[in-house]
């Protein structure tokens, strides 16, 4: 019986998508930019020869918003392609290349702080070389 239900939850996850983000020319002296979702950082951008790409892809996978958890860890026993771990600062970290979307961890979570990635939660800020954050964009629009 267990194994029916993993392999329709690795079936169902199958249909994980990308969201192409269309960035445009980045005015400012940032070392980095980085999409973020309620405090998440979803996708981290670093320029090439001092340039940012004009659009850049991100995996629509589970998250972790920071504020939220509290390092129980049920969500890195609950996760059936171990692709959460929890970072130095006991907070759970969900890494979208190997996350199948089977929605096991957000289920498990206690506080409710586990959510899938939306195009519309996403803003992307500027980091500068000090690791000061400028919100660049709030919300992206879906094409």
């Amino acid at each position: 019986m267990k194994s029916t239900i993993m392999i329709l939850v690795f079936a169902l996850a199958a249909t994980a998508g990308v969201f192409t983000f269309n960035l445009g020319p980045v005015c400012g002296d940032f070392a980095a930019l980085e999409i973020q979702s309620k405090g998440a950082v979803v996708k981290t951008i670093e320029a090439e020869d001092g340039v940012f790409p004009e659009e850049v892809e991100v995996i629509e996978a589970y998250y972790v918003i920071p504020e939220g958890c509290i390092g129980c860890g049920i969500c890195v026993n609950q996760c059936p392609v171990d692709a959460i771990v929890m970072t130095e600062d006991n907070i759970a970290s969900i890494d979208p290349e190997l996350c199948i979307n089977c929605g096991m961890c957000a289920s498990a979570c206690p506080t409710g702080t586990i959510e899938l990635l939306e195009q519309t939660n996403c803003s992307l800020y500027g980091i500068d070389s000090e690791g000061n954050e400028e919100l660049l964009e709030e919300g992206f629009e879906v094409e």
